[in-house]
């Protein structure tokens, strides 16, 4: 890694690039969390039974007047066995998704803003460190994220003129 080093001051210009290091992972991460591509992804359920039991999670692949079909595990579930249908993942999801972001951006974070001759911590500290901060940080974000994920459930109860009421809402019917 090649670093310029001009004094000014008593301020190094490497000190200038570790900030603007840490405007832009801040200013990333942030749209990390504000993106949303739904629109280009096919949707993902997760299917209970009658009792409330999860039967399975997925992509939805297709959709009949008799039975679901989810990409993952190529998994087909009968009309009569579903109760009941919930769309996209669950909080944890978004929390698990939130700590990992948090802390790998602190731990990019402070190893980048230490081992200058003004800094009480090394670099090697700030990526051990930086993770303490970033994990409950992350995961608060993912929480709150959950606030704004709009997930819907869809009561089927084996059900077909309630089944025709999902059919249509997917627009993935008769695949």
């Amino acid at each position: 890694m090649v670093e310029f080093v001009v004094m000014t001051n008593n301020t190094k210009i490497s000190t200038k690039l570790k900030l603007l290091l840490m405007k832009v992972l801040a200013f990333l991460f942030a749209i990390l969390f504000a993106h949303d591509l739904s629109a280009q992804k096919p949707i993902f359920i997760r299917v209970y039974d009658l009792k409330g039991n999860k039967i399975g999670k997925g992509h939805v692949l297709s959709v009949t007047d008799t039975s679901l079909r989810l990409k993952e595990k190529n998994v087909i579930i009968p009309v009569s066995a579903i109760g009941s249908i919930r769309t996209k993942h669950s909080a944890g999801n978004n929390i698990l998704i939130g700590s990992v972001i948090g802390t790998t951006t602190m731990a990019i974070l402070g190893a980048a803003s230490g081992g200058g001759d003004n800094s009480y911590y090394t670099s090697g500290e700030g990526a051990a460190l930086g993770p303490l901060v970033g994990l409950p940080l992350g995961a608060a974000l993912g929480g709150i994220t959950v606030l704004f994920k709009n997930s819907k459930t869809y009561l089927i109860n084996g059900d077909s003129t309630r089944w025709k009421e999902f059919e249509a809402v997917t627009g993935r019917g008769n695949n």
